[in-house]
């Protein structure tokens, strides 16, 4: 149940990450330019919803992940998961090139999910149920 509790801390403080990210977008869809006419990224929208949503996704891997490393004093995935959060900030830097990021950081996801759904008890036996539907 604890970990209830965890899962649903992070995707709130996703969520909530998410929410001010699209408002700044919107705030720029509204404004007195068109995002794409002097040389930016005509995927512009797009790709912020997303990276928007692979940041939902890992504020909710990283709680995860984060408080099991606290409670079993795992400094090394303490520290795995800040790198990886500051990888993945890092990587939204390459704004003039928004698709570029999206590939590192939905690897970034996907291996981060992998990680969190091992830390909370999860394993191949129990995807192999659910895909059979036992």
């Amino acid at each position: 149940i604890v970990y209830l509790f965890v899962f649903f801390s992070g995707l709130s403080f996703g969520i909530i990450s998410g929410v001010f990210s699209v408002i700044n977008i919107l705030a720029d869809s509204i404004g007195p330019g068109i995002v794409g006419i002097h040389g930016d990224s005509p995927y512009y929208f797009i790709t912020s919803a997303f990276l928007t949503m692979a940041l939902v996704l890992l504020h909710t891997f990283w709680g995860v992940i984060f408080f099991d490393a606290c409670e079993k004093r795992r400094y090394w995935c303490l520290g795995l998961v800040v790198a990886s959060h500051l990888l993945t900030s890092g990587l939204t830097f390459l704004n003039p090139r928004y698709e570029a990021s999206l590939v590192p950081i939905f690897i970034i996801t996907f291996i981060t999910g992998l990680w969190a759904f091992f830390t909370a008890g999860g394993s191949f036996r129990n995807i192999l149920k659910c895909l059979s539907c036992e």
